[in-house]
């Protein structure tokens, strides 16, 4: 009987279904602002921190019309007044739930978690592979660059130079330099970018009015001016030889 039991319970457990969660990953050189993409199928674990507020921002689009909490005495989720944006703040050491998020377009599954890590993370900024798309586009000529950017802050954040060539922006930095990326919508709020990094050159896909560039506490905002626009051979090719 004992051998029957064994086998029947080793049976049993080959056929659960594979338990897997998408866990958020680095937007940059500041491992407390991380990115994931959505998968309908998955489910996004975020880990929290005692005293640490996380923000878990759904992106333009989303809007938030209902929140599931497992355990409503462990976290503490509040829906800001820009409706696409949660909350989530631990209360309770080790604490663990599900969330599940019903917003306008699709609902979103979240496991939360305290304590499981000791970065604390600030921001998690879900992605969408049909969302992914430049923020403004125009037709790219290839002799023909805008380096008209100007920047307000100063720290290793700020780039060395912005430039676009009409379909992707350009970011240069000092080498090691890692920050993240944000371009900022029409309603003022950030959101994140498709980029690509070669060396010290950060690829941003689409061309913004605006950008924010951040590394920890420092803040660089970046802001496109009228009259940048150049055909000046010497300039372009420098450029084109640094793009990818």
């Amino acid at each position: 009987m004992k051998t029957t039991f064994a086998i029947i319970l080793s049976a049993s457990f080959l056929a659960l279904p594979a338990v897997a969660e998408r866990a958020p990953q680095t937007m940059g050189q500041d491992a407390r602002v991380r990115s994931v993409w959505y998968n309908p199928s998955d489910v996004i674990r975020v880990d929290t921190n005692l005293r640490t507020n996380t923000a878990v921002e759904l992106g333009r689009g989303e809007r938030i019309e209902q929140v599931l909490l497992g355990d409503s005495e462990a976290f503490d989720v509040e829906v800001l007044s820009n409706r696409h944006t949660v909350s989530v703040k631990p209360v309770i050491d080790g604490a663990h739930s599900n969330m599940t998020i019903y917003t306008s377009r699709r609902v979103i599954a979240f496991l939360l978690t305290e304590g499981r890590s000791q970065t604390p993370t600030y921001r998690v900024a879900v992605q969408y592979p049909d969302d992914s798309k430049p923020t403004k586009t125009v037709q790219r000529d290839s002799g023909v660059r805008d380096t008209g950017y100007e920047y307000s802050g100063a720290g290793q954040a700020r780039p060395l130079a912005v430039w676009n060539d009409g379909t992707a922006t350009y970011f240069e930095f000092r080498q090691g330099v890692r920050p993240s990326i944000f371009a900022i919508d029409s309603n003022g709020y950030e959101m994140t970018v498709n980029s690509q990094t070669r060396n010290n050159v950060v690829r941003v896909s689409g061309v913004a009015d605006e950008f924010t560039v951040r590394i920890g506490d420092e803040v660089i905002c970046i802001r496109r001016t009228q009259g940048g626009r150049t055909s000046q051979q010497t300039i372009v090719r420098s450029l084109a030889q640094k793009e990818f």
